[in-house]
């Protein structure tokens, strides 16, 4: 399946966010999740993708047309730079670019069922 920015046409921001993951399905919202649900209402949000690092962790990846839509983001969220939270930001300039495809790699079928998206 592909990924959401393959469909995207550059140029656009791309919003990486690290996040710790839920102990348990009933654990409260994290900063993450509390991100998230202000990016869907931001203007100048395109859409969102989830994977997993290399190491388990949560990442979202949430699109931008502007910058200062990704700016606007962050202030309305208040959280950004949390302990619990890193985020990085990157300007795909191209239709070539690949640093956000390299985010979304297969499932490793080695990997354990609680680690697989």
């Amino acid at each position: 399946m592909g990924s959401l920015a393959d469909k995207l046409v550059p140029p656009y921001y791309a919003a990486i966010i690290e996040n710790q993951p839920h102990t348990s399905f009933d654990e409260p919202a994290n900063t993450g999740d509390r991100l998230v649900t202000i990016a869907v209402r931001r203007p100048g949000f395109l859409g969102l993708e989830t994977t997993r690092s290399g190491d388990g962790r949560p990442v979202t990846v949430a699109y931008w047309r502007e910058l200062s839509d990704v700016e606007g983001w962050q202030s309305e969220s208040g959280v950004i730079g949390a302990a619990s939270c890193s985020l990085e930001v990157c300007r795909v300039a191209n239709a070539n670019d690949d640093t956000m495809r390299a985010l979304f790699v297969p499932v490793d079928e080695e990997r354990p069922a609680a680690l697989q998206a």
